[in-house]
């Protein structure tokens, strides 16, 4: 229905032609400012609660990183952890760990091998062959060979990749020689190369002994 024209008055006491009324069942000017808050309203509560996910889902993330780090580096002293994780300042690792899906574990044992670096990297020559003599006798009386004994033997039990464990073990005989990253890099590589060959050979080694009891 068209609206209906209506006449106001001036301040002046004359009349004012060609205002309209709104049409009937059209929303008053109050009340197109009130839905639209309330869409307003809705839009911001949603982008609230999609941001207190996200941080719940950021903490809880960070939590069980820490958790696991806290597992791997319990053998250590009181203080070596906080003290390692501010030196090589590791959050750019876990939040690119969070963006990429990387399993929280996962992430963890890469943090450790970075930490590792921070803890024998900056070592004396005679304080890396004091160490290294500390894993050839067993010397639980070296608090750094007592947490890196213990750090070892953890992260065989946290069900990860092999490959990883791997990585975790070379990492640290690497530092213990002074070898560069490359070079450590490049041994943990011919390692899993030739652990890949030996899986290849089983098989043959198999059927070779089975072929050579057919023939005694």
């Amino acid at each position: 229905m068209p609206a209906s024209p209506v006449f106001l008055l001036r301040p002046s006491g004359t009349f004012l032609a060609g205002a309209a009324f709104p049409a009937v069942g059209s929303k008053l000017p109050s009340e197109q400012l009130h839905a639209s808050f309330q869409g307003d309203g809705a839009m911001f509560q949603a982008l609230l609660e999609k941001r207190a996910h996200h941080r719940a889902t950021h903490h809880a993330y960070q939590k069980a990183v820490d958790d696991c780090l806290a597992g791997l580096f319990r053998g250590f002293p009181g203080g070596v952890l906080p003290a390692l994780r501010q030196r090589a300042g590791d959050g750019g690792l876990v939040r690119r760990g969070e963006v990429e899906g990387t399993e929280p574990r996962i992430c963890a044992v890469q943090v450790a091998v970075l930490l590792i670096r921070k803890l024998i990297g900056p070592l004396s020559a005679q304080e890396r062959h004091d160490l290294a003599r500390a894993f050839l006798r067993n010397d639980a009386g070296n608090p750094t060979y007592r947490g890196l004994r213990f750090m070892l033997c953890a992260v065989e039990r946290l069900e990860i990749s092999p490959a990883l464990v791997s990585y975790l073990n070379t990492e640290v005989a690497g530092q213990l020689r002074g070898m560069s990253q490359q070079a450590i890099f490049g041994s943990w590589v011919e390692t899993q190369i030739g652990g890949a060959m030996g899986r290849m050979k089983q098989p043959g080694l198999e059927e070779g002994a089975r072929e050579a009891d057919l023939w005694q």
